[in-house]
């Protein structure tokens, strides 16, 4: 299917339940997402090629009806502390026991929740991440951390801890990709994930832009769930957590205007959560 964009996309059905029955969710940067009626999910429909995708991981550069959309972003030091918090609650059994663990995180952008990890986590554990974006992961190895450009399929061994923190969204065949995390992941391993709830909520409760296509897929805490139990793993623990804290909500105005849009939102008021994942590999 050529598009106005002038590439190619191609048709989809729901990435989690098979169907090809869905209501229009949004449009943004000449793409549409739809949500799934039997499941909730939303997801890009039409997609960009496999092909396509890949590249744009590479490079952090998206074709839109306006041009490109670039999203290779900044490193932020606020991450660390963020991240930090989370893994300190939510690894508390594994941090007061103070065995080393094997982490792997994918898809590490600048390395913050690497840091985050090597902080808060007992020492001596084996931490590293893969990141498919080269300018990221020039950034990240010039400040010693261990993050590559490498195909999960030729990563080296197994581990106890993987995490993947807001990839989901980039991914169009998560339960594909899930078969693949099992595959690096030691007995009784955790898989930790962290996504926004999407699907849950309407397009006008979303508290930014979409980043189509960028993002390819917004889920429900279900639909997280789901794709999980369907993995075999089990999951141990859910944690929400707002984003429209005043700061948070003066920060997205600011870069609104930037960006030539005068937005306007209240503090916490916002239906969207950034939402946390524990599961253990059953």
């Amino acid at each position: 299917m050529k598009s106005a964009l002038n590439i190619q996309l191609e048709p989809t059905n729901c990435p989690l339940c098979g169907w090809n029955d869905s209501n229009l969710w949004a449009e943004e940067n000449g793409y549409t997402a739809v949500k799934c009626r039997p499941c909730g999910l939303v997801y890009v429909n039409p997609r960009p090629q496999l092909q396509t995708i890949s590249e744009a991981a590479k490079t952090g550069v998206h074709k839109t009806d306006d041009g490109e959309l670039t999203v290779t972003f900044r490193r932020s030091e606020k991450k660390i502390h963020r991240y930090r918090r989370i893994i300190q609650e939510m690894f508390a059994g594994e941090i007061a026991r103070g065995v080393p663990l094997s982490w792997l995180d994918i898809g590490a952008g600048y390395g913050e929740f690497i840091e985050a990890v090597l902080s808060a986590m007992p020492a001596g554990g084996k931490v590293c991440g893969v990141e498919p974006m080269q300018a990221k992961v020039r950034s990240a190895m010039a400040r010693g951390l261990p993050i590559v450009d490498e195909a999960l399929s030729r990563v080296d061994g197994h581990y106890d801890v993987i995490s993947l923190i807001n990839v989901f969204s980039h991914i169009p065949d998560f339960s594909s990709f899930l078969r693949d995390i099992a595959e690096k992941i030691n007995p009784q391993g955790i898989l930790f994930l962290e996504t926004g709830n999407g699907g849950d909520i309407e397009r006008n409760a979303y508290p930014d832009s979409l980043y189509l296509p960028d993002h390819l897929v917004f889920a429900g805490v279900k639909n997280i769930e789901e794709f999980l139990q369907r993995a075999g793993f089990r999951v141990e623990m859910v944690r929400e957590r707002r984003v429209d804290t005043a700061a948070s909500v003066v920060k997205r105005s600011v870069q609104g205007l930037l960006r030539g849009r005068v937005e306007t939102a209240i503090p916490y008021r916002s239906a969207f959560r950034t939402v946390f994942f524990k599961a253990r590999r059953a």
